[in-house]
């Protein structure tokens, strides 16, 4: 297998997997025709030509690089959604949002011109695979999942997966910290919610005790 043959096929894995996730929807009963037609039906609108280029071609022209960490999250929700069986617990999911939102922060604001801080050259650097390594030694020491999955930019990084050689490439990518961050908002705001039902629940429990005496 060629280099090129390899990156193409690594950019087109992440917008596979998560086109095949939109067509499965959320039916929580899905029959084995559902699932292979979704699939192969993701596939072929990927290969559809459009101004010249197929749908593939277009996607990697918005991101050449999708991480590594992005594309095996897509794989593991799309396993999860064909079996029904929990790779990743909530907590799991919860740390692979707080990550990559974490990462965006310390990536992107120099992108956007808000500070002079070039963080970007640290993955050219052991910085960036010290700090990731330290982070999945502690995250499996203390029994979360996603830090196995930390560990899998390495091996992408060191068989060249992808075009780029920075390693923060193969840990982060835009829709990744996008995505973290709306799920880390969208989580925020629901614990909040449950918090307030149960705050409320709790003062109705305690003023009908206090009617009663």
């Amino acid at each position: 297998m060629t280099r090129e043959l390899l990156h193409q096929i690594n950019a087109g894995v992440a917008p596979w997997t998560a086109l095949s996730l939109l067509l499965l929807g959320r039916n929580p009963h899905l029959s084995r025709v559902r699932i292979i037609g979704s699939l192969l039906l993701a596939f072929v609108l990927l290969c559809l030509p459009i101004g010249g280029w197929h749908l593939f071609a277009w996607v990697r022209v918005l991101e050449p690089n999708p991480s590594v960490v992005l594309t095996t999250l897509l794989g593991i929700a799309l396993w999860e959604r064909i079996t029904r069986r929990n790779l990743f617990r909530p907590v799991d999911w919860n740390t692979a949002w707080i990550f990559g939102t974490a990462s965006a922060l310390l990536l992107y604001p120099m992108g956007l011109g808000l500070t002079s801080l070039d963080s970007y050259s640290w993955g050219w650097w052991p910085r960036i695979p010290i700090l990731v390594a330290l982070a999945a030694a502690i995250l499996i020491l203390r029994g979360n999942r996603y830090g196995i999955l930390l560990l899998l930019p390495f091996a992408g990084f060191l068989i060249g997966l992808q075009e780029s050689t920075n390693f923060w490439d193969a840990v982060i990518d835009p829709f990744y910290a996008i995505f973290s961050i709306l799920a880390l908002i969208a989580a925020t705001a629901s614990q909040r919610t449950k918090s307030v039902a149960l705050t409320s629940r709790e003062g109705i429990v305690v003023g009908r005790r206090t009617e009663r005496q």
